[in-house]
């Protein structure tokens, strides 16, 4: 047994706690053997810090997450999934799952340690902005809208290999290392459920995931006491859940809410090319629904808009909804400087169009 260290503040050093390869968990790493641990155990946090030493000499930073002895069966799932996945992973895997190093019984206190590569903090710790904002519009900062996309295809990265988060709700089940936010604790697949398991059984599963991560970030991450439209029809997007799920997941990860001003000014041209031979488009966008888009010519356009109506040649009509988004996709081949000024002024002339017309099926 290692050695252990006065208490001081309530912070409890564990000094060279040596790991049983007969017992414990451990995660293979080719010829690197990790050989003793160490942590400063305080009962009032999540997790402890503290280092791994390998066999060859070299020490490496660490995280250790404490499980109650009742949670064996807990812990030893968490383990066993999330180092599978993390296993899986390749260099160059755009998806984000930190890797395990071990789980261990550790007797001086009666709990199950579960220890994680090192990580710069969990993301209910992050200081980062949310909001950013553009000619007096709030968007999404950078880091954010890097980082839900990342997220989002992360969990259709664990649910590709049938396993299930169940936990995404909490902030303490993501984690940021080096500014890269990355999911831990994944607690359950496919075995778990009965057999055989009917295909809506798992859409349910993973729709709970999704439904989990937009939840933590509209309760805690995403200003919930600021009033936030874009924000809010990202969040209605959740609800959706009209196609098949991978689709799904990839229309969530680029939905206007996460992209930059040049981006959605971009997804006007690309919906207009998409959903040109579309009659269904058509007739959803020209009905009641979108009303208050008609009479679109507006006297108070900026000038470069109004230069951009006059060249057409009157080829448009301004009771036609639809000849709103074909106007709005010449403004972005037209005015190719300054998008963000653009969209600015798209907002401002017909705010919410964008989000109501991404969100037709």
């Amino acid at each position: 047994m290692g050695k252990q260290q006065a208490s001081v503040d309530g912070i409890q050093k564990e000094h060279n706690h040596k790991l049983n390869p007969d017992k414990d968990l451990v995660v293979k790493r080719g010829r690197i053997i990790i050989q003793y641990y160490e942590f400063n155990y305080d009962p009032s946090r999540i997790y402890s810090t503290g280092k791994i030493y390998l066999k060859n000499g070299k020490e490496e930073e660490a995280r250790f997450f404490k499980y109650e002895k009742s949670e064996e069966d807990l812990a030893k799932k968490i383990f066993t999934l999330t180092s599978k996945l993390a296993s899986k992973l390749g260099n160059y895997e755009p998806v984000y799952v930190l890797k395990p190093h071990f789980l261990t019984y550790y007797e001086p206190q009666n709990i199950w340690i579960l220890c994680y590569e090192k990580f710069d903090h969990l993301l209910s710790e992050m200081k980062m902005d949310v909001e950013d904002f553009v000619e007096g519009a709030r968007i999404l900062s950078l880091w954010w809208r890097y980082s839900i996309r990342d997220v989002l295809r992360t969990i259709k990265y664990i649910h590709s290999h049938n396993m299930f988060h169940n936990g995404l709700n909490e902030t303490y089940n993501y984690v940021v290392v080096s500014g890269q936010i990355k999911i831990i604790n994944i607690h359950s697949n496919v075995k778990d459920l009965e057999d055989p398991v009917h295909p809506s059984k798992l859409q349910a599963l993973r729709m709970k995931d999704l439904i989990a991560f937009r939840n933590m970030l509209k309760e805690k991450i995403m200003l919930p006491e600021v009033p936030w439209v874009d924000r809010d029809y990202f969040f209605a997007f959740f609800d959706k859940e009209d196609e098949l799920y991978p689709m799904f997941v990839e229309k969530l990860a680029s939905h206007p809410f996460l992209l930059t001003p040049a981006e959605r000014m971009e997804c006007f041209n690309d919906i207009y090319k998409s959903a040109f031979e579309s009659n269904k488009f058509k007739t959803i966008l020209n009905g009641r629904t979108f009303l208050k888009y008609r009479n679109w010519n507006r006297k108070d356009m900026a000038r470069e808009f109004q230069k951009v109506y006059k060249r057409s040649n009157s080829k448009y009509n301004c009771e036609c909804v639809w000849d709103l988004l074909e106007f709005l996709r010449d403004i972005y081949l037209d005015l190719p400087r300054n998008m963000k000024a653009v969209d600015a002024e798209v907002k401002r002339l017909y705010p919410n169009f964008l989000n109501e017309i991404f969100a037709i099926d």
